[in-house]
């Protein structure tokens, strides 16, 4: 069997590199008849670790000239639609026997009226049965209403083509119920969201690289440094504390910093500093290679997924749990779900800076309470367990 591995967000930041990083070091390690083709954005070639030795892989890339509606600045529906062309194409071109999609959001309503040469699978990250209204205003109520009719919609729709088999949705049994339910379908099915096992950097103290004190709880906020990891709330959150408090306390922040949300984010920090000067704010911006990463989640002492806007799964979650670190993470979603069903920390509304304010209080009193449940979350999440229920190895 033939199988083609599409992903278009290939990138040094984000999810979809530690995922086609683990799936070919997977697939080289358990050899197979099946053959593999790896078809990913232009920019994947770019990164060396976008590779493989195994005789039945190959890894190719959309040219430049095939990917320019999709950075356009067309509308998704007709930039994904003129992707789309291509990649049928190159399915064909191959005879794949199977498309699987690492991300089908974006080409859900191109998925419902395309001919595919074969059968397809795919991720959907952002199922519509997550929309939530980002807070109680009737603005906020109205947007989340027509944002997630439109979601049904394009659902529908995608799950008209009788060649989509299977649909899989991370960590959300519930969801996939509502789904299967309310469209009529079998489609939508379950995947656990992988917590991958990385290597630690070697002779990485943070404490020393930072000149941290013993005394002081590190509260790290990691990844790209967008408006969803919600680090200004965070920081006003934590103006809130006790000088005495502040002064045993350490937010780290680790990422590259969104240019969007640079401004913003400048500003409450130099309004923190003024309010807060006894609390101790470290600034990394700049991606952090994955051995780097693991050194700062082990070494900190409470990690921040207390997120806005998001309802899917994150593997941020999955990481912390594996160095038995607590979160504070977001009450809604998937995130906040998992988080009270394996007890890895508390829960707030990201939007509230009392509760968040809260939750850190919680942390600099109350030693080793959380998490309770780590270890089983981890084992349920094994990045074996994603490969072959993606890839249909079991």
């Amino acid at each position: 069997m033939r199988i083609v591995i599409c992903d278009i967000y290939v990138k040094l930041v984000g999810h979809n590199l530690g995922h086609i990083q683990n799936i070919l070091r997977y697939l080289e390690q358990h050899p197979s008849s099946n053959e593999y083709v790896f078809l990913l954005n232009p920019e994947a070639k770019t990164i060396p670790s976008v590779k493989t030795s195994a005789s039945n892989i190959q890894i190719i890339f959309f040219t430049d000239e095939e990917f320019v509606s999709f950075n356009s600045g067309y509308n998704i529906v007709k930039s994904t639609h003129l992707l789309w062309k291509h990649l049928v194409k190159y399915v064909a071109d191959y005879k794949a026997d199977k498309l699987i999609m690492m991300m089908l959001d974006m080409f859900q309503h191109t998925i419902g009226s395309s001919r595919l040469p074969c059968e397809m699978n795919g991720i959907l990250f952002t199922p519509y049965p997550r929309v939530i209204p980002p807070n109680d205003t009737l603005r906020g109520k109205q947007k989340a209403a027509i944002t997630k009719a439109r979601k049904i919609f394009t659902t529908w729709w995608m799950c008209r083509n009788s060649r989509l088999k299977k649909v899989f949705i991370f960590n959300d049994r519930e969801t996939i119920k509502t789904m299967n339910e309310t469209l009529g379908t079998d489609v939508f099915t379950y995947l656990p969201d992988p917590i991958y096992d990385y290597p630690t950097r070697q002779g990485l103290d943070i404490r020393e690289k930072y000149n941290i004190s013993s005394d002081k709880k590190i509260l790290l906020a990691f990844g790209f440094i967008d408006e969803k990891k919600n680090v200004v709330n965070i920081l006003k959150a934590m103006q809130q504390l006790s000088a005495d408090e502040a002064s045993k306390s350490c937010l780290l922040i680790v990422g590259k910093i969104h240019e969007a949300y640079q401004s913003q984010l400048t500003q409450t920090l130099e309004e923190t500093r003024a309010i807060r000067p006894e609390l101790q704010i470290v600034l990394e911006s700049r991606f952090v290679d994955d051995d780097e990463m693991e050194s700062y989640v082990g070494q900190s002492d409470v990690v921040s997924v207390a997120y806005i806007n998001f309802y899917s799964s994150s593997g941020v979650l999955g990481l912390t749990a594996r160095h038995n670190k607590p979160v504070i993470a977001t009450k809604f979603g998937v995130v906040g779900d998992l988080t009270r069903a394996y007890q890895l920390g508390l829960t707030v509304d990201g939007y509230n800076t009392t509760e968040i304010k809260d939750a850190i209080q919680y942390f600099l009193h109350t030693p080793n309470s959380f998490p309770e449940k780590a270890a089983l979350f981890v084992q349920n999440h094994s990045s074996e367990s994603f490969i072959k229920t993606l890839l249909d190895l079991e």
